[in-house]
């Protein structure tokens, strides 16, 4: 095979590992938020904007860290 077909598969094998990584690691806190402070039953059935806002920061900063973690 060639050198450029190997980079672009290795680049597919990384991203599907790293984004397998960051799933778990949003699950994980979004079950710890969910456990401590029941931030689903905040979200969904109090109908609160600001804990729905603070679920969504949380998962776009792991996203980020992650992203930031892979490229450098």
């Amino acid at each position: 095979m060639s050198l450029e077909f190997d980079r672009i598969l290795i680049g597919i094998v990384n991203t599907i590992l790293w984004s397998a990584v960051s799933i778990v690691i949003v699950v994980l806190v979004i079950e710890i938020l969910n456990r401590r402070y029941h931030l689903l039953e905040e979200i969904f059935g109090e109908n609160n904007t600001a804990a729905a806002l603070l679920a969504a920061a949380f998962v776009l900063g792991i996203f980020y860290t992650v992203v930031q973690i892979v490229i450098h």
